[in-house]
């Protein structure tokens, strides 16, 4: 009976302990939504466009040790937005953004 408890506990703990990682690289888009939701800890969410038109992003992680990194070329993107929304210990954004039109608009809540 004990060793049966003792592997129970075992198993959940190296069930718990997976992160997940977000990649995802647009080449072009026009119009459209995209929301991602990361909860737990040591999340990754890594984004790369290269243009977005008319395009509306929202992350949010919530948990501890979280990161989001986003590169954003953004050559003929116009009327985009990016939200981020980060809650929790221990969480980083960084980012290299160029939006090299009419307007994209980001914002970051942590």
């Amino acid at each position: 009976m004990r060793l049966v408890f003792i592997s129970l506990i075992s198993f959940l703990f190296t069930v718990c302990v997976y992160a997940n990682d977000f990649d995802l690289t647009i080449t072009t888009t026009t119009g459209g939504d995209l929301d991602i939701l990361q909860d737990g800890e040591d999340n990754n969410i890594d984004l790369d466009i290269q243009s977005m038109n008319n395009f509306e992003i929202d992350f949010s992680q919530v948990g501890d040790d979280n990161n989001i990194d986003i590169d954003v070329d953004g050559r003929t993107s116009s009327g985009s937005s990016i939200t981020i929304n980060q809650n929790g210990n221990n969480k980083t954004y960084t980012n290299t953004l160029w939006c090299g039109h009419t307007y994209c608009t980001m914002t970051v809540n942590q």
